[in-house]
């Protein structure tokens, strides 16, 4: 589960930060500062706590110009003054949190938060392909083979093993599609964690001999996913283990 905490209060966000993780150690979670740091990555997360009153773009603005992008994403406003409320309604907010926040009432909504954000996971898993239409053809490409996929002048393509396909449209749409497996190492290229074969500073390489870039500022978060990914890999395969033991 991926969660991301938005407060330009620097003590508030670590606070809510420290607390998720305290009762979901596995959980990743990342913290913004600003509405439009957050907007650069918010497709990856299925849970957004989110501020109100911002320095810049404010919150509701903020959850404005992500639900354009998703109607899943489970969001949380964080706010200090009740006025706001039916404005964070109007964005399909799960729940609003007054500050100074209330642990007892905090985790409350959290607990519904990760419920919700589970729900859509399940569904997520259960749809093990997606339909891309490039102009006047439509395709169902199988989640699993997909390497990677690059954009440039708004021309998104697909790599898989069987070949490539490009259509128009916008990394951060796909990446939704597919899953926590995936990420955006560069805002022009997103890659399959199943197909990495081996990473540095500054790019990616695939099991296929593609080489792509790793922005500097978004090696730690890449660095962090992939091993909650290995990981991820590691549990399910000693629990199809224990699974045939019982057979």
């Amino acid at each position: 589960m991926k969660i991301a905490v938005c407060d330009d209060e620097t003590v508030v966000c670590r606070q809510i930060s420290d607390q998720i993780r305290r009762v979901y150690p596995s959980f990743y979670v990342q913290e913004f500062y600003s509405g439009e740091e957050l907007l650069k990555d918010a497709a990856q997360f299925q849970i957004i706590f989110l501020d109100i009153r911002l320095g810049g773009m404010n919150g509701i603005e903020t959850a404005r110009q992500i639900r354009k992008e998703s109607s899943k994403t489970v969001l949380v406003f964080l706010t200090a003054v009740e006025e706001y409320v039916f404005q964070a309604f109007d964005v399909e907010a799960l729940h609003y949190l007054l500050k100074p926040l209330k642990k007892e009432k905090f985790f409350q909504v959290m607990e519904l938060a990760v419920k919700k954000a589970e729900e859509g996971l399940a569904d997520k898993k259960k749809q093990r392909s997606i339909i891309i239409k490039a102009g006047a053809v439509t395709r169902k490409i199988e989640i699993d083979e997909i390497i990677y996929a690059e954009i440039q002048n708004r021309k998104v393509t697909v790599h898989t093993a069987e070949g490539k396909l490009e259509y128009y449209g916008k990394l951060s749409e796909l990446l939704k599609e597919l899953g926590e497996n995936f990420i955006c190492p560069h805002r022009s290229y997103l890659v399959n964690f199943a197909y990495v074969s081996s990473y540095c500073a500054t790019s990616i390489t695939l099991d296929n001999g593609a080489e792509v870039f790793l922005a500097k500022q978004r090696y730690k978060d890449f660095v962090k996913q992939y091993l909650q990914y290995l990981k991820r890999q590691k549990n399910r395969r000693l629990s199809e283990g224990k699974e045939k033991e019982k057979s």
